[in-house]
């Protein structure tokens, strides 16, 4: 058996052994390499058999793609400490432990994962054993899960023993909240049971938090923690951003989950993780933070940023504003990939003639604006242009027939750029009408 799999040795049967021994009750089996931080698969999620031998991949790569995505949204955060590395390593003390819990992914279908430790390095637990099995057609288990994660959601006394070992360990944070009144609770561990502890209204909690925000991301920060948001939210919705907050002279990056109660949705409860010494990439946090998910573009957040620190004391600048028509339609009618591909086609066209004195950005659900600084007009009207011939080209070379309407407006003297965008919109609507009529 090659080196990278010696681990498996402690499982007491060979590949073929597995194979012949579990092939038809589990659907995924995978030894997380703790020390080495590699994922040995034999058995994968997406697939209907068993490798002929052991397949490696990268940790982050194969948990951050396999498991959170097979994950429905309410479940995240536990799946986030089942497979922290860190606490892995310190979870099991010897081999006759186990552990597990149930999750329900995207498809309504609802799965079991058992871990078991294989291999340990001193005192730490340096590789484990997962199994998966689909439990959908259990319907006692399923039962049983939900009052299970019942208690989970509320907050309240959690009869799931796992996330009470590792959530204390794991999150910097966890708080209650109870939306419709304000107030706020953190919930710490006595015992191994979950306690919670009143604080102060949210509102002086929030300035608390927020005089130790990032200037870059307090507007963000403000808007996801927001009762505003919690409320306007569904029961069961989960939402998920990244900040930095100022702590013991440095910045930290913060990951912030706030789940509302499905059982209870007048409660939220909110995670804060500070991964700003985790195995997650600081640059593509701050990367996520400033750009639209769908097309790639600046979004709103980084736009607002630019208005307070770099769009100011301009001269000379162009704005290209354009609009696809119909998009909810689109949507509606060849269904939301055929959307998405007409504000790619978009995003492509635009990006291509972006710079850094040229920045793009999603403004809107079917909007896109391009703000161009220290620019002269006829560049400004051969910016148009290519992008035009650019959409004209990808649309149908990509068979995605959809209508954009452009816009645009320059000034030497931009004392408000708001008033310049203005102006692009108008002449968008402008050539719409002109459209129109012929």
């Amino acid at each position: 058996m090659p080196k990278d799999f010696e681990v498996l040795n402690n499982v007491g049967l060979n590949i073929k052994e597995i194979d012949n021994h579990i092939f038809e009750r589990f659907k995924g089996i995978y030894v997380l390499d703790i020390k080495n931080h590699k994922i040995i698969v034999l058995k994968s999620l997406y697939e209907t058999f068993f490798y002929d031998e052991p397949v490696v991949k990268e940790w982050d790569n194969i948990l951050l793609k396999e498991f959170d995505n097979l994950t429905s949204a309410k479940y995240k955060a536990l799946a986030l400490v089942t497979f922290d590395r860190n606490h892995l390593k310190k979870k099991f003390s010897d081999m006759s432990q186990s552990s597990e819990f149930v999750y329900q992914d995207p498809q309504d279908k609802w799965f079991n994962l058992q871990l078991k430790p294989l291999k340990f390095d001193g005192q730490d637990c340096s590789s484990v054993l997962v199994s998966i099995v689909d439990i959908t057609e259990s319907k006692g288990k399923v039962e049983a899960i939900m009052k299970q994660m019942e208690q989970f959601h509320k907050g309240a006394i959690s009869s799931n023993w796992y996330f009470s070992q590792t959530a204390k360990d794991l999150y910097s944070d966890i708080l209650k909240l109870d939306i419709l009144s304000g107030e706020t609770y953190r919930i710490v561990f006595e015992d191994d049971e979950p306690k919670d502890i009143p604080l102060m209204h949210c509102s002086v909690l929030y300035e608390k938090i927020f005089e130790s925000i990032h200037p870059k991301d307090y507007d963000l920060a403000r808007k996801v923690l927001s009762l505003e948001k919690m409320r306007a939210m569904n029961p069961g919705d989960v939402i998920e951003h990244s900040f930095r907050r100022y702590i013991d002279d440095k910045y930290h990056w913060f990951t912030v989950s706030v789940h509302v109660s499905e059982f209870e949705p007048s409660i939220a409860v909110i995670f804060a993780r500070d991964v700003t010494s985790s195995s997650y990439d600081v640059n593509q946090l701050m990367a996520k933070a400033e750009h639209d998910d769908v097309t790639g573009l600046f979004n709103v957040e980084k736009y607002a940023y630019m208005i307070a620190t770099e769009y100011i004391n301009l001269k000379k600048v162009g704005v290209i504003y354009i609009d696809i028509d119909g998009l909810a339609d689109l949507n509606e009618k060849f269904g939301h990939e055929y959307g998405d591909a007409a504000l790619k086609i978009i995003a492509e066209s635009i990006r291509s003639v972006q710079s850094k004195e040229a920045l793009a950005y999603r403004r809107g659900d079917d909007e896109f604006m391009l703000i161009a600084t220290d620019i002269e007009k006829d560049n400004l009207d051969f910016m148009l242009q290519l992008v035009k011939e650019r959409y004209a080209r990808l649309a149908d070379y990509r068979n995605i027939q959809f209508f954009a309407n452009f816009g645009s407006a320059w000034t030497d003297n931009a004392d408000s750029l708001s008033e310049v965008i203005a102006n692009a919109i108008n002449d968008m609507q402008n050539n719409r009408n002109i459209e129109i009529l012929h």
